[in-house]
């Protein structure tokens, strides 16, 4: 589950949000600790948020923000915020995603709420329907006991973000300044999306529900099968060369035998979904 001190902060982000916790579902590495026995460790919270249902309330979540001393990252427009949290060096982190086809134009940020703002998001509104609730339980920076519901991005979806994202990244679409981070984040992404292939490609209906999920989006599914493919169909594609590279960021000392192992699972399960596709 989530780390303290971040797991006593989110139930007090849950707290004060309310009945506003319907519109964000819980993204990005933090989602993973729902699916994961082992995951490997962050701090931001990645939210994608339900634009639709937000702008039609009276009340803001920037201002409910601002009363948790949540205050806004400058570079970012209003899509990432942060707080110190107290008595640490810690921080609390938390960024918005939304639906692209309302982000406004030439822009690569939705606007939602007066002083909110979501980085747009392909894919966004398949993670709004293809999400679960969960009751977290913990306690809230004053001690009291408190138990809130989260929205949680199904396995399925999360492997489609950043499958999306991973390519985004390796292609370094940012330019050639990004180009190192973008190399680093392609890598855990590769990692991310084989371990969660991993965990649950033994359900028999994974492979259904993660070509069930895009419907009527024909293009991005069709973008999705192309990544697979570019990606993870033989030892010498470029995800498997990633994926090669964490891990041997994750375990150093391994062998080659092991590491073998892992690259042929990694390509025996992602055909897996190649090959429901067909």
């Amino acid at each position: 589950m989530i780390k303290e001190p971040q797991k006593t902060y989110l139930l007090e982000l849950l707290t004060e949000l309310g009945d506003f916790g319907n519109d964000f579902v819980l993204a990005g590495g933090q989602a993973m600790h729902f699916m994961l026995n082992k995951v490997r460790p962050t701090k931001d919270f990645d939210f994608v948020l339900d634009v639709y249902s937000l702008r039609e309330k009276s009340h803001k979540v920037a201002d409910l923000l601002s009363k948790l001393d949540y205050k806004v990252d400058p570079k970012a427009r209003n899509f990432q915020f942060a707080k110190q949290i107290p008595n640490s060096n810690e921080v609390m982190r938390i960024e918005f995603l939304g639906c692209e086809e309302n982000r406004k134009s030439k822009n690569k940020r939705v606007k939602i709420q007066d002083g909110l703002h979501a980085r747009d998001c392909e894919g966004a509104d398949i993670v709004l329907r293809e999400s679960f609730n969960e009751l977290l339980r913990g306690n809230l920076p004053s001690g009291i006991s408190v138990e809130a519901n989260i929205r949680i991005i199904q396995p399925q979806a999360l492997v489609m973000l950043k499958l999306l994202a991973m390519d985004d990244r390796y292609e370094n679409i940012r330019g050639p300044k990004e180009a190192r981070h973008d190399r680093e984040e392609a890598i855990i992404h590769a990692g991310d999306i084989l371990s969660i292939i991993h965990a649950n490609i033994g359900k028999g209906d994974f492979p259904v529900m993660f070509w069930r999920q895009y419907g009527s989006q024909q293009d991005l599914k069709r973008r999705s099968i192309d990544i697979l493919h570019r990606y993870f169909e033989n030892i010498g594609s470029p995800g498997v060369q990633l994926y090669t590279e964490y891990v041997h960021t994750e375990n150093q000392a391994i062998d080659r035998d092991e590491e073998q192992l892992l690259i042929n699972r990694a390509i025996r399960e992602t055909n897996i979904l190649i090959n429901e596709y067909k």
